[in-house]
């Protein structure tokens, strides 16, 4: 599910989002009963407007700090990835293994429309990336136990609070006035394995001083997950693959053919270049070891036994919220977080082969060279070997991050003549340093395979220069035949440094303009500056392509953007029949980018009381998206891969409009003149170069439009107890996509158009300086981002809570449900339409019951996902992974009033996720599913305590 395996406890404690909490139906909490008895002015998700009992135009959905607080689990995205408004999170403790930089990271996103068009915020305020280049909060540094709930919006809301909220915001709102001391910890399990461990201690201090005029907030937390090993779990412990990927029957998708071992073999797996056979040296090593045909199901690798389900993660957190009141009417306020996290990321030892070391093979006169391998290569008329191996005699791959984020803030607010004001400065700051293991340095490895012997009979490496640079030979030929001396030569650790730095400020002015017949006309106002910059510097060998992996640049970049907005509230009518009330807003937002020039956002709303039980609600949104710092200044990462040229077989008299924009490029002009044909050898045509990700400097901003329509009954019946209902459409069509583009679309969109060159014929290098018989062959193409298609999603969501009071206790029912009716992305003219695919299920629920009697609290939650397909448009996977239906039981008991206890079992009946074998979109490698949207660690239980004084 959207949720690791404590995401339900999260849930159980009181529920998921606000309906499920003692605060009533999400988008009521500041407008049901009981928000009528508030007074205090409030200032909710979605509208900068101060003012008592607006009533938001917009759906919002509450985490509050109770439903947190008893939860059990250890990171609060957690609870946001099972509400139905969010999507598949890009990274996650379950999906993050095999990333490069982002191991172990938690985003959370909206919608399924990305991390980058979800705007995070903390009290109001835009937060530090947690990934270099992107704008995606990483979850692990926000204070769970600090967290006085979490208010979340779908759709266009960059009017209100600026770039990247296209699909919506989330808002962390942190306690700020705590006192007393309150220790918590938690520790979880799964029952069948015993993995998947997780413990957390807290300690939250806080107290008011000076007489009452400060208060201050102190919490620590600490947090372990173990993470779990593919080899513990049946069903991935060894490689495979699903069948139909061998047979091409769809009905085999669901079938595993196993092992399906990789033929990158420990042993080494060595070819006869002009005939393509392949052997293998067992039962000894070197000269004195037997060579045999290759069997991949003796010799093959089992990489899974390697792999990770979920990265293993220990946080360390300290956060403090400082307030003081200066006089009656002015207040000073400090926020500071500081968070390290550890990660390690584990996977199968490094498979290469001599083409990754830019040679054609090992010299049949090497004296590693076992005599019967030798003799096969030399009666085949070959001198060289051509081989595979899987190094595991060095370090296996995986990558120990290290992420250290701080971020402060102070500033001043308070009132004047009943106008709310604030001004703020704060800065945070994040840096990832990264060691990676078990990679090759090529240049030492090819330095080492060069082996001859010397006059004494050593086995030497021939390049006198090597020798005195410490070179030792190696020996590929057999089952651990590499030495610790030549490990350690040809290992080439890797080390990566990330950094990002956010520096923000802002003055809001807010309050009552004049006195309307309906009442007040109230006015938001105010101005923010951001600088953002952002860095990735991989280690030398990296750069230069050295460490037996593709080529990365450094990335180094950022902007400025200054902001200006202005909202309004109005109530136009009430007290009339039919006409509770009637209020109208509205929005605009300018702002000025160092890097895109200027953009404008803006949003209008409505909101409408019938009556006290019914109120309707409707609001359009125009929301922008600068590009952020990756797709700007990125370098692109190196890339190997086969293109298609469309100039290839062209001549002086071929037809059509691609080969006459081929003749006009000289080189191949001049090919086609000097040999009649421009015809592309085998070479040429393989493993054409570049690279992939490229950032581009003339990207303009997304734009999206969005509706939301809908309505809210919240509805009194007595002794039946109290009923609250919403159900809301939505649709967002973002436009001006910002996305890359592929590289053989790059040259088939250069080469098919009238209009040549064009700008996709930037991304194509030709060879116009080498040999004759080279030229004009493509040497690079590359892969840029560029602005190009749309993507539009339109659902509907509906929340519904019964309460009642029993003779004995409470009891409450909630459903939140989720309908998915659309979700497009159009590119280049071709829709693929996306609901009813892994990750776009149309049907997504949760439902509760929960039964509270004085201090014992019990409850059931039922969580569905509907039935999808992996790929609709592929004949091949277009078949049903079936329903994912999974049950929580959770329970808590306050001994004292200091003293409460709770556990909870998730996935009780132990159902298995739906079944997404390798070789099938949308698995995840290491699993035998989706890991980002099932839940596949099995049943699970947890049990914590908190102790107040």
């Amino acid at each position: 599910m959207k949720r690791n395996i404590l995401s339900s406890a999260i849930k159980a404690a009181l529920g998921l989002s606000v309906i499920l909490g003692p605060s009533a139906l999400a988008q009521e909490s500041v407008n049901g009963s009981e928000a009528a008895d508030q007074v205090e002015e409030v200032v909710v998700t979605g509208s900068r407007i101060r003012r008592a009992n607006l009533e938001s135009a917009t759906p919002i959905t509450t985490v509050d700090s109770q439903s947190i607080e008893f939860s059990g689990m250890v990171n609060s995205a957690d609870i946001l990835r099972s509400l139905p408004a969010t999507g598949v999170s890009g990274l996650s403790t379950t999906n993050s293994n095999f990333f490069t930089s982002g191991g172990g990271i938690n985003t959370v996103e909206l919608r399924n429309l990305g991390e980058d068009r979800t705007l995070v915020l903390v009290n109001g305020r835009r937060y530090v990336s947690g990934l270099a280049g992107s704008s995606a909060v990483d979850w692990n540094t926000i204070p769970t136990e600090l967290i006085e709930n979490v208010e979340v919006i779908t759709g266009g809301a960059s009017a209100i609070y600026g770039s990247d909220a296209l699909a919506g915001v989330i808002n962390v709102i942190l306690k700020d006035d705590f006192e007393g001391v309150s220790v918590t910890s938690s520790h979880g399990e799964t029952l069948e394995f015993g993995d998947d461990k997780t413990n957390r201690f807290n300690i939250t201090a806080g107290g008011n001083f000076d007489d009452g005029k400060g208060n201050a907030v102190v919490s620590m937390t600490y947090t372990e997950q173990k993470g779990v090993l593919a080899r513990d779990r049946k069903n991935t412990e060894v490689d495979d693959i699903a069948t139909c990927r061998l047979t091409g029957d769809i009905a085999d998708c669901q079938d595993s053919t196993a092992p399906f071992y990789s033929s990158f073999s420990e042993y080494g797996r060595f070819f006869v270049p002009s005939t393509g056979a392949s052997y293998v040296v067992d039962n000894g090593v070197g000269p004195n070891g037997d060579v045999v045909p290759w069997d991949g199901d003796a010799y093959g690798f089992n990489r899974q036994h390697f792999r990770r389900y979920s990265v293993p993660t220990d946080r360390f957190l300290i956060s403090t919220n400082l307030s003081y009141d200066i006089n009656d009417s002015l207040e000073a306020f400090v926020e500071t977080t500081f968070a390290r996290t550890e990660t390690q990321t584990e996977i199968e030892p490094y498979p290469h082969s001599n083409s990754d070391l830019f040679i054609t093979g090992i010299s049949v006169d090497n004296p590693f060279v076992p005599q019967d391998l030798r003799d096969i290569i030399t009666a085949a008329g070959d001198d060289e070997i051509e081989y595979f191996r899987r190094t595991t005699e060095l370090e296996q791959r995986g990558s120990y991050a290290e992420r250290q984020t701080f971020r402060a803030l102070m500033g001043l607010r308070g009132e004047y003549n009943d106008w709310n004001w604030d001004a703020y400065l704060g800065q945070g700051q994040m840096q990832d340093s990264q060691r990676g293991t078990g990679q090759l340095n090529i240049s030492n490895f090819r330095n080492a395979l060069n082996a001859t012997v010397d006059a004494d009979g050593n086995i030497v490496c021939a390049d006198p220069a090597a020798q005195a640079e410490g070179c030792v030979p190696i020996n590929l030929f057999g089952y651990r035949s590499i030495s610790e001396d030549a490990a350690k030569y040809v290992t080439a650790p890797s080390i990566r440094d990330q950094r990002t730095k956010q520096t923000i400020g802002g003055i809001n002015l807010s309050g009552d303009i004049v006195e309307l017949p309906a009442g007040a006309l109230s006015l938001a106002t105010g101005l923010e500056y951001r600088k953002e910059y952002a860095a990735d510097f991989p280690d030398a060998l990296t750069r230069s392509g050295q460490n037996a992996g593709n080529k990365e640049e450094p990335t180094e970049g950022g902007f400025e953007a200054t902001d200006f907005y202005v909202e309004m509230e109005a109530p136009l009518l009430q007290g009339l029949p039919l006409i509770q009330e009637l209020r109208v807003g509205a929005a605009y937002r300018y702002s000025d980018y160092d890097t895109v020039g200027d953009t404008d956002a803006y949003t209008g709303r409505v909101s409408w009381s019938i009556n006290d039980a019914l109120r309707v609600r409707g609001q359009y949104a125009r929301a922008v998206r600068a590009p952020n710092i990756s797709e700007l200044f990125a370098p692109g990462g190196e890339n190997f891969a086969t293109v298609s040229d469309p100039c290839n077989n062209v001549t002086a008299t071929t037809p059509g409009v691609v080969a006459e924009n081929c003749r006009t490029i000289p080189a191949v002009a001049d090919r086609i003149a000097s040999e009649g044909v421009f015809a592309l050898s085998q070479t040429e045509i393989q493993g054409t170069g570049g690279f992939t990700g490229k950032g581009n400097l003339n990207l303009q901003p997304e734009t999206s439009d969005s509706f939301t329509f809908g309505a809210v009954f919240d509805q009194d019946f007595g002794a039946a107890g109290n009923m609250s209902l919403s159900v809301d459409w939505y649709n967002i069509e973002i436009e001006n996509l910002i996305d890359t583009v592929g590289r053989q679309t790059s040259v088939d969109f250069c080469y098919n158009s009238a209009s040549f060159p064009n700008n996709f014929c930037d991304f194509v290098v030709r060879d116009a300086t080498g040999p004759a018989f080279q030229l004009g062959e493509i040497t690079e193409v590359n892969s840029g981002y560029i602005n190009e298609g749309k993507l539009e999603t339109e659902g509907v969501d509906v929340q519904v809570r019964w309460g009642m009071d029993l003779a004995m206790g409470q009891l409450d029912l909630k459903l939140v449900y989720g309908h998915v009716l659309d979700f497009t992305q159009t590119k280049f003219g071709e829709e693929d339409p996306l609901v009813g695919e892994v990750g776009f299920s149309e049907n997504e629920w949760t439902a509760t019951i929960n039964y509270a009697l004085d201090r014992f609290m019990i409850q059931w939650e039922t969580s569905y996902i509907g039935d999808a397909a992996p790929d609709l448009s592929s004949e091949l996977f277009n078949f049903e992974v079936g329903e994912f239906v999974t049950h929580d039981l959770y329970a808590s008991y306050q001994f004292t009033d200091n003293v409460s206890a709770n556990l909870g079992i998730n996935n009780l009946l132990d159902e298995e996720a739906p079944i997404i074998l390798s070789g099938i979109p949308g698995n995840t490698t290491g699993h035998a599913t989706n890991a980002a949207v099932y839940n596949d660690f099995g049943r699970s239980a947890f049990v914590g305590v908190r102790m107040d004084f």
